[in-house]
Order: C-alpha cells, then sequence, then structure tokens
C-alpha cells in the first residue's frame, strides 16, 4: 500500500484527552503510539467512528498547558488489549485545526525527537 502521509511519523508516547463533538462533555483518553504535525495514531480508552470530529488535549514536553488539536477520525482499527489487560483501540486521526502558539510546541518536540539517538 502506497503511503499517503506527507509528514513524516515520530514514534512517541504523549498522553491524549479527548471529546467527540456529538458526545459534548463526554472525557475520553488514551496514548499516541505515533504523531506528526498532521495526525497521530491513538490507542484509545473508547472507540470513536471513522469521521468523527475529536477535540483533543495533548500533554507535549515542554508546554506549559495541554496543547489543543482538533482533527477528524480516519480509522479505527480492531480492539487489543493494553500492557494492563485493558482494552484499547487503535485510531487514526487527521488534524483539522492546531493554534500557532500550540503548533510551535509540537514542532520543537518532534524536532528534539528526530535528534535524539
Amino acid at each position: 500500500m502506497q503511503e499517503r502521509r506527507q509528514l513524516k511519523r515520530e514514534l512517541t508516547s504523549l498522553f491524549v484527552r479527548f471529546t467527540v463533538d456529538e458526545q459534548g462533555s463526554v472525557n475520553h483518553e488514551g496514548f499516541t503510539q505515533d504523531a506528526s504535525l498532521g495526525g497521530l495514531r491513538l490507542l484509545a480508552s473508547s472507540c470513536p467512528e471513522v469521521e468523527d470530529s475529536l477535540n483533543m488535549s495533548i500533554d507535549v514536553p515542554n508546554n506549559p498547558d495541554m496543547t489543543v488539536v482538533e482533527g477528524n477520525v480516519r480509522w479505527v482499527g480492531t480492539k487489543v488489549m493494553d500492557d494492563n489487560g485493558k482494552p484499547v483501540f487503535p485510531v487514526g486521526v487527521e488534524f483539522t485545526y492546531i493554534d500557532r502558539r500550540d503548533k510551535k510546541f509540537l514542532e520543537d518536540f518532534f524536532s528534539r525527537q528526530a535528534h535524539r539517538v
């Protein structure tokens, strides 16, 4: 299968809280498996549906606040079990909006990730 991503993904584990637009204030959480400025792969505690709009808060190191990102679910994988035996759902999210300030924190974080050995 041909790679369609325009930005290289970095393997990283970042804590994410998210809400699905239709559910409003119901909070879900998970951890990234990889991420870029264009999107991320998330292991989520609950299963959103393809095309759901997510409002995400990502805990990016060196950002004193949570990084706020909006995105759309592009794919959902088959449920798997995490290290603690709890079910999680692999989810692919394409970013649709990142504030300029938060984008800078992500860029700096990915730059540091790419340079570590």
